[in-house]
């Protein structure tokens, strides 16, 4: 059955926010470009991805040309789309940590300075002073882009060093609410913990040790390979045609990426819903668990990502815990299943 919410979904709140926020810059019944399906095993940035076509469905808006890292094409863009508006994937890739999606979306910012661009929520991260500026610079240099952030951090970073229109907005996931399946759960805890460059705390795959909780522990990177990514493979190939730009062909390839996304996130939530509760310190396994109604445990990744996500927008829901250390995810996480 499709999940029961906890606190901010019972009004849709912070869902309803997300809508609102990004219908200042995607006018209802707009014709748009979408850049940078995840075709990647991260769940997070399917859900995102999936939160974003919701909300596309919901202004109306047409799809004419959509694109991963690996297939765009400017030019098949422009005879796909001679005007519209060019949305760029949220997530957690804005500067320096991710670097590929930034050479990206600032190769999207440099070309297309003729169309609007709106970069879709993001969590903003640099480590390097000349990479920011010349972020700034590209950001200057473009007559129409506008920056969608989802924590208070970035959107300081956004308007004072970056000097671009700016929304703050909460994550484009937010908007699947009522749209998840939460299957059995089968052991008492969950623990999806980072394999990756954001990890923060060592330990988190041990913090049960010797309980007496049942536990599996899990990254959600691994990814099996399907009849749909064969498809996608033949789909990227024929990207690279002249005819790639007509509507026929972008009609299907966008399907492709809302099955793929679908693919990715539903594994994601069999996953979490292992678990009576989650542990974890992964943005959307909090912002997945909480859609399907599993009381989760979070702890930071490396930069403050989750705790800066979370004060400016779930930190009241019933569902979320978040603990300082690892010792107190396992305190939280005892009481949860005592009660």
């Amino acid at each position: 059955m499709a999940a029961q919410l906890g606190d901010f979904s019972q009004r849709g709140i912070v869902a309803e926010d997300a809508f609102a926020a990004l219908a200042n810059v995607v006018p209802h019944g707009s014709v748009c470009a979408l850049l940078d399906h995840p075709d990647y095993p991260n769940v997070g940035d399917s859900a995102i991805w999936l939160g974003q076509r919701e909300f596309l469905r919901r202004r109306h808006a047409r799809i004419a040309y959509s694109c991963s890292i690996k297939t765009f094409d400017e030019q098949a863009l422009r005879r796909a789309m001679p005007r519209g508006i060019v949305l760029i994937q949220g997530g957690g890739n804005f500067g320096t940590l991710w670097p590929h999606h930034q050479v990206f979306r600032e190769t999207v910012l440099s070309r297309l300075r003729d169309y609007p661009v709106v970069q879709l929520p993001q969590s903003i991260r640099y480590e390097d002073d000349a990479a920011l500026m010349r972020t700034a610079a590209l950001i200057a240099q473009h007559p129409g882009f506008t920056l969608c952030v989802r924590d208070e951090a970035s959107f300081r970073i956004a308007t004072r060093q970056l000097h671009a229109r700016t929304l703050l907005c909460p994550d484009s996931a937010l908007l699947l609410e009522g749209k998840l399946m939460r299957r059995t759960p089968e052991v008492d805890c969950l623990v999806l913990a980072r394999t990756d460059k954001e990890r923060a705390f060592d330990g988190l795959e041990r913090v049960f040790a010797d309980s007496g909780i049942t536990v599996v522990t899990a990254d959600w990177l691994d990814e099996p390979y399907t009849r749909l990514h064969g498809l996608r493979d033949r789909f990227i190939r024929a990207s690279k045609r002249s005819w790639s730009s007509h509507a026929m062909f972008q009609y299907a390839m966008l399907q492709l990426w809302d099955r793929l996304a679908w693919q990715r996130t539903n594994r994601g939530c069999d996953l979490l819903s292992r678990g009576r509760i989650v542990v974890t310190d992964r943005l959307h396994a909090h912002i997945l668990s909480t859609l399907l109604g599993i009381p989760n445990i979070v702890l930071d990744n490396s930069y403050g990502k989750l705790s800066g996500f979370i004060a400016a927008w779930t930190a009241r829901n019933p569902l979320c815990h978040q603990a300082a250390s690892v010792e107190e995810a396992r305190q939280i996480a005892q009481r949860l299943l005592r009660a």
